[in-house]
C-alpha cells in the first residue's frame, strides 16, 4: 500500500502563503500580506506596508477574487478592515 499523504494535489497554487492575499490601496499598488481572520463582515491581516485608518483597500483573495473594505485600526503589523457594505457588484 502506497502512502499518498506526501502528494500535492494541487500543483498550481502558489507556494508562498503571501502570494495567496494580497491588499492594493487607492493607487492600485498590491502588497501581498497575511491573512489571519476572515469573516462575514471583517477581516484582519499582517503587512510591514503602513495602511491608515478609513483607507479603502481591496482584498484579493487567490482565485476566489476581491472585496472591497476599508481599515478600522492597526496595531503594530496587524490591521482590521470592515467589508464595504454598498459596494456595486
Amino acid at each position: 500500500m502506497t502512502r499518498m499523504s506526501n502528494m500535492d494535489l494541487t500543483p498550481d497554487r502558489p507556494r508562498e502563503l503571501g502570494t495567496q492575499v494580497m491588499v492594493s490601496g487607492a493607487d492600485g499598488t498590491g502588497v501581498a500580506v497575511r491573512l489571519r481572520l476572515l469573516a462575514y463582515d471583517r477581516c484582519e491581516f499582517e503587512s510591514a506596508f503602513q495602511f491608515t485608518t478609513g483607507e479603502l483597500i481591496s482584498i484579493h483573495l487567490y482565485r476566489m477574487g476581491s472585496i472591497r473594505a476599508r481599515v478600522t485600526s492597526r496595531r503594530g503589523a496587524v490591521i482590521e478592515a470592515e467589508f464595504v457594505k454598498d459596494c456595486p457588484v
